[in-house]
Formats: structure tokens, sequence, C-alpha cells
């Protein structure tokens, strides 16, 4: 039986954000500054946005500036 693509959740816990990131959950809550997005009025249903969290950690490394860059765009600049 043929199975799809495996997905990845977007959406994680605070367990599993933890995890995503590497640390222990009191590091976690220390040290993210990402918010949490309500899915409802219950603190169980908060959930971390992956993609909020990338860039945060992407945010921590000084070396990493070559990302959101526009390289066509300078590409065009320099034959202007």
């Amino acid at each position: 039986m043929a199975r799809g693509p495996k997905l990845c959740a977007r959406l994680l816990t605070k367990g599993e954000a933890a995890s995503y990131c590497g640390v222990s959950v009191p590091t976690f809550l220390m040290l993210c500054p990402v918010k949490p997005i309500a899915l409802g009025a219950d603190k169980r249903l908060e959930r971390y946005d992956l993609l909020s969290l990338d860039k945060w950690i992407d945010s921590l490394d000084p070396f990493n500036n070559s990302r959101g860059r526009d390289w066509l765009k300078m590409m065009d600049s320099d034959h202007d």
C-alpha cells in the first residue's frame, strides 16, 4: 500500500518547540522570544509556529547574513 509524504507539523507544543530548538523546556521559556499562538482559551491549546522559531534561530547566528537577501536584485544593480 502506497503512502503519501510524511507531514511535519508547523505548530508545535511547548515541549516539541523546546526539543526542536535543542534545549529543555525551562531553558526554552527563558531564552526564546517567540510567543505562542492561542488556538483557544485553554493554555493547552497554545502552539509555537515553526517558521517563527526558525527566524529566531537564524537571528542568533552572527555570520548568517546571507538569508533574506534578494540576490537577483543585487546582481541587477551591479549591471546598472
